[in-house]
């Protein structure tokens, strides 16, 4: 397999899209850059000197021309501190992928599940973006956050909802105040079912922690083969 070589990007945006979350847009400059809906980068800062890395999830459609999108939550990764601190539009970054074997393409199942929880709904977010824009298959997203001031992406899923028939969305606090919008607790075989999940649909997991065999769990209990829950063990 041939290595990668990292690619310049100039960053043209940066939201602060939760009190924890950034989300960047990196302008390719017309550099050529193809990866799959899910899959993540390396992504390389040059900071006092000496070249930092840190992984991150694709959050952009592969339908996206010219750019690409990531969301940053708030850790102790040198990268990470200064996306948060520092980072400062035509910032210039290094990034190289798309990686990892957890992906959707068309054609690989016409009902699509997505479960995520914090911001391991970024991948998610780009299979979501992608089944939207660019499929026929119909697309269910169920995310939690911890409260409702930390779901990043919740308008522009809920707007894609609204008005794509083939979508779905659920979104769930565990902590917190309650919200118009957003049901509460953790998710659950109750929530799956409420959300109307065909257990018969291809099941992408993407979470923190104990998320991902929990939930694992809860779909086997549901009668969804193994081989039809897709998810990646982060390093």
């Amino acid at each position: 397999m041939l290595a990668m070589v990292p690619i310049p990007v100039s960053i043209k945006r940066i939201m602060q899209a939760t009190p924890t979350i950034r989300i960047l847009t990196l302008d390719l400059k017309d550099q050529e850059f193809s990866y799959k809906a899910g899959q993540w980068i390396d992504c390389y800062a040059i900071i006092n000197g000496e070249r930092k890395l840190v992984g991150y999830s694709l959050a952009s459609s592969p339908a996206l021309v010219g750019s690409v999108e990531v969301a940053v939550k708030e850790s102790d990764n040198p990268v990470t501190e200064h996306v948060h601190s520092s980072a400062e539009v035509g910032d210039t970054l290094y990034i190289d992928g798309g990686q990892g074997d957890i992906f959707y393409e068309e054609g690989m199942g016409d009902k699509v599940v997505l479960i995520g929880a914090g911001i391991g709904v970024a991948p998610l977010m780009g299979m979501f973006r992608y089944i939207d824009d660019s499929t026929d298959a119909s697309v269910t997203l169920i995310q939690s956050a911890s409260t409702a001031d930390e779901m990043v992406y919740y308008e522009e899923a809920s707007g894609i909802a609204e008005r794509n028939s083939r979508v779905s969305y659920l979104a769930t606090i565990t902590r917190g105040e309650s919200r118009e919008g957003f049901k509460r607790g953790r998710i659950s075989k109750e929530k799956l079912i409420e959300a109307g999940v065909d257990a018969g649909s291809l099941f992408f997991l993407s979470g923190p922690g104990g998320m991902i065999p929990d939930m694992e769990d809860v779909l086997r209990a549901m009668g969804v083969p193994k081989k039809r829950i897709l998810y990646e063990v982060w390093w």
